[in-house]
């Protein structure tokens, strides 16, 4: 055989098929308490270790998904790798392990069984050592049972996890600490305990501001509107100008307040110092669509910061839009007494109108249900605004005047009640029913001890227990009546009430305004006849003084 010849008896070489990379890492909150094995920094070292052991994969890019879960893969660093896939660009997809790719054992099993072999696509798990393209020479069934029960236990270490986290989370709501993110506007996060909020000097007067224009008759998009011209930046510019990482959805990022932030302040409770969370729920650890949650399972504690706004001024402002109030589109200002004003048969809130004649102006308040539903639906009712206004302004200075003499009813029922003994045969008699019940219970928790030791028959135990149940039940109902009894006895002295603390300041009223109106007024009712009948606030703080110095009239009558 001539030599030129040799080297084509020898086999031929298949040509070395060159792999372009893409080097999956991904980091979660909860895989950062684990140390360093976890990190980034660590994830990347071993993937390019696998790579110089490999020289026939190169890297294409490194995609980091830093801080997201891996229940789901709604990941900008994972998506960006996958339209990388699409385009061609990346045929092999290193991670570290396969918890690393996704703890979803549906997701990631479909993405690594099935799209990934539609696109070609080359998959490395290096401390699992699979790799699909080994694998499918080897035994399938095996590969594909090692495959899933990984991705189901890297699933099972989500799910358990997630319990435990959302179980700490709803113990720390329990107890009013604080966990979000970011404090709502006008509060900071405690420098010395982050589960506590402050009073943020700077914007808190913002949220008193928003209150008093809204209280006052101001429109929320003329707050809004007030708050703009003034320069003031809204609440996610102002967390980006104390360098605070916050992404809002709405990315137009030009600082302008709009009319939805000014309703979430006007809104929201946690200003009159309480806690109020879990007003949201992730619906799954896979499904991290938030759903709001009915008010009833929300967790509210009382007091557990310093209030920007009273419960008053809230409740007054919650009032204001269960009112329906329209305001002036030129001014974005309420009227007077808009929303205050009803007709007396049908309850309606009346509509304003206003007449122009060539002797004069009128503006008056009439029922619209005539006009917008049929004639018989109600009758008509109307009254002149000016006539309102004297008799709205009447009725507050005499409750006024009311409210200074029942006053000094109370005080000298105070003074008089500092002399005035307890009731003490009706606390002798508590405390006697009190040892009863406490006798009868113990009796109650004998009982089947002494049935199964054979003491008592069956009849017997069966009769004794539904004795002492029925003097259980009887002595609860005596000791709550005496409880009562010795608190009306007692006559605790009214120190502070509503009735009195609203309208004694109100005695003379130069002028009628709208915040006077909504802080004293509860409704306006017109009659066909034109006559009104005016429904002050606090009318239960009202009958409680009637009730107090009823009880306790002959203290408040001077000694002859």
């Amino acid at each position: 055989m001539k030599k030129q010849y040799e080297s084509y008896y020898q086999p031929p070489v298949a040509p070395v098929r060159i792999w372009s990379a893409g080097l999956y890492i991904r980091l979660s909150r909860e895989d950062e308490l684990k140390g360093e094995s976890n990190s980034v920094s660590s994830q990347r070292e071993i993937l390019r270790e696998y790579l110089k052991q490999h020289p026939d994969i190169i890297e294409y890019d490194c995609y980091v998904d830093d801080g997201w879960t891996g229940t789901n893969f709604d990941r900008p660093g994972f998506q960006r790798m996958m339209q990388d896939i699409r385009t061609g660009a990346v045929n092999c997809v290193i991670v570290k392990d396969l918890s690393r790719f996704g703890r979803n054992a549906n997701q990631g099993g479909t993405l690594i069984t099935e799209d990934f072999v539609r696109l070609g696509v080359r998959f490395i798990a290096c401390n699992n050592y699979y790799d699909s393209l080994t694998a499918s020479a080897s035994s399938a069934a095996t590969n594909c049972i090692t495959l899933g029960i990984t991705n189901v236990i890297n699933e099972s270490v989500s799910a358990t996890t997630s319990v435990n986290i959302r179980a700490t989370l709803n113990v720390n709501r329990q107890q009013g600490k604080f966990i979000g993110s970011f404090s709502p506007y006008g509060y900071l996060k405690d420098p010395n305990d982050y589960h506590k909020l402050v009073v943020d000097p700077e914007t808190a007067p913002i949220v008193r501001l928003i209150y008093e224009k809204f209280l006052q008759g101001r429109s929320i998009i003329g707050i809004a509107k007030d708050l703009n011209e003034m320069g003031i930046p809204n609440p996610s510019a102002y967390k980006k100008l104390k360098g605070m990482n916050f992404q809002h959805p709405n990315k137009n990022g030009d600082g302008l307040w709009p009319d939805s932030s000014v309703r979430r302040i006007l809104q929201n409770e946690v200003y009159t110092g309480k806690m109020i969370q879990g007003r949201h729920r992730i619906v799954s650890y896979k499904d991290q669509t938030l759903r709001a949650c009915p008010k009833e399972d929300w967790y509210v504690v009382d007091n557990m910061h310093e209030a920007i706004i009273t419960q008053e001024m809230y409740d007054l402002a919650q009032s204001q839009f269960c009112h329906g109030i329209r305001r002036s589109a030129e001014k974005h200002q309420a009227d007077l007494f808009a929303g205050l004003v009803r007709c007396a048969d049908c309850h309606r809130v009346m509509n304003k109108k206003t007449n122009v004649l060539p002797y004069g102006t009128y503006v008056y308040y009439r029922c619209a249900t005539t006009r917008k539903m049929k004639k018989s639906a109600c009758s008509n009712h109307s009254i002149r605004i000016d006539q309102l206004e004297t008799a709205v302004k009447s009725c507050i200075e005499y409750l006024a005047g009311l409210a200074i003499g029942l006053e000094q009813v109370v005080a000298a029922i105070n003074n008089a009640q500092k002399e005035k003994k307890s009731a003490s045969h009706l606390q002798k008699t508590l405390h006697t029913q009190q040892a009863e019940r406490d006798k009868s219970m113990r009796a109650m928790l004998d009982l089947y001890p002494d049935w199964k030791n054979g003491i008592l028959t069956q009849e017997e135990y069966l009769t004794l227990k539904t004795n002492l149940q029925e003097t259980v039940s009887t002595l609860d109902q005596s000791i709550e009546n005496l409880k009562k009894s010795i608190e009306k006895a007692e006559n605790r002295p009214v120190e502070e009430n509503a009735f009195i603390t609203h309208f004694r300041k109100f005695q003379t009223v130069s002028e009628l305004s709208r915040p006077i109106v909504t802080e004293l007024i509860e409704a306006i009712y017109v009659n066909e006849d034109h006559s009104i009948r005016i429904v002050p606030r606090f009318q239960v703080e009202y009958e409680y003084l009637l009730e107090y110095i009823e009880s306790n009239k002959d203290a408040a009558l001077p000694v002859a």
